[in-house]
């Protein structure tokens, strides 16, 4: 699974390495957005020789991608090219000419040249060894400094005006005739953090074809029993290997009073939401020990156990605190769908 900051790299560098230098040096560029695809845009476009001035709405830069750095950050994966291109699915062949001009190795290689030095995790996933975003775009932030880019917060656009960029600044309303603008706008998963996607039918009016947002990288709701769900609430799950269809992600999970969120269900996401909008439901195996064989794991529990409950026994091989039993397992009918899944939600087992 690659995150934000991964494939918005890749395709802004790949659109970016594109430009000539005859067609960007003392061309002004205007960007807008400052996620890191709009940074990363911004960032080889100054290299090239343009002056670069990048707009984002918000009073700082980069706030989903540090909102995402305090779980680790996720940089890439060090699994081979080949394999990690089939995490695309569909979207593969498009992805694939803008990774093969920037690799997952490419990203690694540009995060320690910022001074932040990676590890890759038992996982393969590769992140840096300061655990979080702020330390990698505050070296961001300076290096796009030293190459003259300038970058205007509180700057929201909000359209066009008689051929000119129109934005809303603190100041009042600015209008801007730059040689070329670069739209970073993300998609409409976070508005609290700028993501709200109000440019849709601004793009759409300048005749543009927008696919309609879908739900990616989300946790699905679960109709725990009120047991299972009082009971196991918070409970992560590690070192897990769960199956949906044909594919199976390994990684980690936890149980949520809604559901079920966590590395392992969002590597699986977009297939479980296509089978959700299809079907209305969707079915997932966790395999709690997916190093140990079923025979091995049978006789083991088959063995006598002295005084020892066989909830016990499960805690010790399951690595949950408090394993569940098969009454709390048991299936719950999901309930009806009543209409279309909006943007960001959840959809339901």
């Amino acid at each position: 699974m690659t995150t934000p900051i991964a494939s918005a790299a890749a395709s802004a560098q790949s659109h970016a390495m594109q430009q000539s230098p005859s067609l960007t040096t003392s061309r002004t560029v205007h960007v807008i957005g400052a996620g890191p695809a709009g940074l990363m845009a911004a960032e080889r476009l100054a290299q090239a020789g343009a002056t670069v001035v990048v707009h984002d709405r918000m009073p700082s830069v980069a706030r989903k991608l540090l909102m995402a750095g305090r779980g680790g950050l996720n940089l890439t994966h060090s699994e081979p090219l080949d394999r990690f291109m089939t995490r695309y699915g569909p979207a593969q062949p498009t992805a694939a000419a803008w990774i093969d001009r920037f690799t997952p190795a490419d990203l690694t290689d540009w995060v320690e040249a910022l001074g932040q030095e990676t590890f890759v995790g038992s996982s393969g996933r590769v992140f840096p060894k300061a655990m979080k975003a702020s330390p990698l775009v505050r070296a961001w932030l300076a290096r796009l400094e030293a190459q003259g880019v300038q970058i205007h917060t509180r700057s929201r656009w909000s359209g066009w005006r008689d051929g000119a960029l129109v934005f809303e600044t603190p100041d009042g309303e600015r209008l801007e005739r730059p040689d070329a603008v670069v739209l970073a706008l993300g998609g409409a998963s976070w508005p609290r953090l700028g993501s709200d996607g109000a440019w849709a039918p601004w793009l759409e009016a300048q005749g543009a074809s927008v696919s309609p947002f879908r739900p990616a990288n989300v946790g699905f709701d679960v109709a725990w029993s009120a047991l299972f769900r009082d009971r196991f609430a918070g409970q992560p799950l590690k070192g897990v290997a769960v199956t949906h269809g044909d594919r199976t992600a390994r990684g980690e999970a936890m149980i949520a009073r809604y559901g079920i969120e966590g590395g392992a269900i969002y590597a699986l996401s977009a297939a479980l939401r296509t089978t959700v909008e299809t079907e209305e439901r969707a079915e997932i195996q966790i395999d709690l020990k997916p190093d140990v064989a079923v025979g091995q794991l049978t006789d083991r529990l088959s063995k006598p156990r002295g005084k020892a409950s066989l909830s016990t026994i499960c805690a010790r091989w399951s690595g949950w605190s408090r394993p569940p039993s098969p009454c709390c397992m048991r299936p719950v009918p999901c309930p009806p769908r009543l209409g279309p899944w909006p943007s960001g939600s959840r959809p339901c087992r």
